[in-house]
């Protein structure tokens, strides 16, 4: 079997001088590329992890944005006329056909003179999480 030119250069610069007569058939080792089984997993966990807070913690924002569009119509539709209690109560429909429940000692309603209702919805959301792990989020939506 022959040796080519190209085969004795690629060994010396693949292994050095010493390897002048030696004919390898596997190609050196120019270290590993690529991830891991254990990475694969580890990445697949964080991953898991992540999906499963977004679906716990999102539905908790999406009744946050769709309470500050009722609060902040429900304070530019009410009229100098309609008292606090009228508007607490078209609140609390509106609310209820959005299926959102808040306790009313967290509704502020503030009556200003001929303008529009100052409504204030300030609460807190207690998220479980994992076990006994949970997330509290505050909330605070402001309607004028």
């Amino acid at each position: 079997m022959r040796k080519s030119i190209l085969d004795d250069q690629f060994m010396k610069k693949a292994f050095g001088q010493h390897a002048q007569g030696v004919r390898s058939i596997t190609p050196p080792d120019f270290g590993e590329a690529g991830v891991s089984l254990i990475g694969v997993i580890f990445w697949l966990l964080i991953l898991v992890f992540a999906i499963a807070f977004v679906v716990k913690v999102m539905p908790s924002y999406y009744d946050y944005w769709s309470l500050k569009n009722i609060v902040s119509q429900q304070a530019q539709q009410s009229g100098p006329e309609e008292s606090a209690s009228q508007i607490r109560h078209n609140l609390n429909s509106r609310l209820g056909v959005a299926m959102i429940n808040i306790p009313q000692k967290d509704i502020q309603i503030e009556k200003g003179g001929t303008g529009p209702a100052l409504i204030t919805v300030s609460y807190d959301k207690v998220v479980p999480l994992i076990a006994n792990i949970s997330l509290l989020l505050h909330f605070e939506a402001v309607g004028h």
